[in-house]
């Protein structure tokens, strides 16, 4: 969306009354290399955050969780028109080369498979699931200007035996999933569900936790408004591909206009990292970002029914359940106030240990990277409080 569409849907906004829905914010991570200023896609696999540019040859760049400075590259000599997208289920990852649908609709959507065993030895091998939508055409007349069409799509996700894509509807603010197999061939996508999220859909991830009740499935979508501010949109508690019904949360970042999320990945199905493209129109200036969001408030109770854990959020410098943490921000050492405390803990955003104490209430963190992480303090009667904390 650029030049004078960005001017046009801008107006528009100005028009649109806001939708019912909860606020939050999610945190800055890290600014992203140059080179990842298209970012489009992230997805969490061995114990990293992998994303890549929509376009041009191939380039998965693994990141930090906590600074959003690449580590490692594994590379493909492929080159998309536009790769919108990565899904994986336990054996291969799934690149969706179906985006920029809209000026021009195309006639080459296809979304790549390739073997996860394959790329970890340097090789390569795509196979080719080259698709058409219900009720497409192709030959139809593509929009002029400002976008109109209901076939653009960025999101995906890989559910069972299928792949679920989620369409950009630049006119009617909506998505519709639709399905196709996951195997090679040439199919036509089936529409599963219609949803009104009210904006851009860009990203999709989806969580499955085992229970003892059954698998707890939690679909996450990102995306923009027309004036390009950032929500995330949570469906969970539905039956299969059923996804108009269940529980629908749409959460409205409060984050600044420009940030113009595309991808969204998880490790937990609570703890969630998003990616924003650099984003230079309308006077307006944002480098492209890895954000991090903490939904364990609104998902623990779902994903975890059992657990006698609460999640509250201490302001900066305050107090929760009458536990004061400080400095908060912090340069270094971080105190707790509260006599009975049994246990500290830092973690990062994917749970993973990374200091506790049980002698002392203070916790040295000098030598961790700048950004956000989670306190864990338990108390001698056994009750556990979180609270972000944000290391300078």
């Amino acid at each position: 969306m650029k030049g004078k569409a960005t001017f046009i849907y801008i107006l528009l906004a100005m028009f649109t009354l806001p939708s019912m829905a909860q606020t939050i914010e999610a945190m800055v991570v890290g600014e992203l290399e140059p080179g990842l200023g298209n970012t489009s896609s992230l997805i969490y696999w061995n114990d990293c955050l992998w994303t890549s540019n929509d376009h041009g040859t191939l380039t998965l760049h693994c990141i930090d969780t906590l600074s959003g400075r690449t580590q490692q590259q594994l590379g493909c000599d492929t080159t998309f028109n536009d790769m919108e997208e990565v899904a994986q289920d336990a054996d291969f990852f799934y690149f969706g080369d179906f985006g920029n649908n809209h000026a021009r609709l195309r006639d080459d959507l296809r979304i790549l498979r390739l073997s996860k065993a394959d790329l970890l030895q340097g090789v390569c091998r795509f196979d080719t699931i080259a698709f058409t939508y219900a009720g497409y055409d192709p030959d139809g007349a593509g929009a002029d200007g400002v976008p109109t069409t209901d076939f653009d799509c960025e999101a995906m996700v890989s559910m069972g035996d299928s792949l679920l894509l989620f369409t950009k509807q630049w006119t009617t603010q909506q998505t519709t999933c639709f399905a196709l197999p996951k195997e090679p061939g040439a199919y036509t996508a089936q529409p599963h569900a219609n949803i009104d999220v009210e904006g851009l859909v860009t990203g999709a991830c989806l969580t499955a936790v085992g229970s003892p009740e059954g698998t707890r499935q939690v679909l996450a979508l990102c995306g923009y408004s027309l004036f390009i501010k950032p929500f995330v949109y949570l469906i969970y508690g539905f039956d299969g591909m059923d996804l108009s019904h269940g529980q629908h949360l749409k959460l409205l970042l409060k984050n600044p206009i420009g940030t113009q999320t595309e991808a969204i990945a998880t490790a937990d199905g609570m703890h969630y990292w998003l990616t924003n493209e650099a984003f230079e129109r309308m006077g307006i200036s944002r480098p492209a970002q890895l954000l991090s969001l903490d939904l364990t408030a609104q998902l623990i109770g779902y994903l975890h029914p059992d657990s006698t854990h609460t999640y509250d959020i201490a302001p900066v410098d305050g107090a929760t359940e009458g536990i004061v943490v400080h400095p908060n921000p912090t340069d270094g050492t971080l105190s707790v106030d509260l006599p009975n405390v049994e246990r500290i803990e830092l973690v990062d955003t994917t749970g993973r240990l990374l200091l506790h104490s049980e002698s002392s209430s203070t916790l040295d963190l000098g030598d961790l990277n700048s950004g956000t992480y989670l306190l864990r303090i338990t108390t001698r009667e056994g009750k556990t409080v979180s609270c972000k904390v944000v290391k300078h």
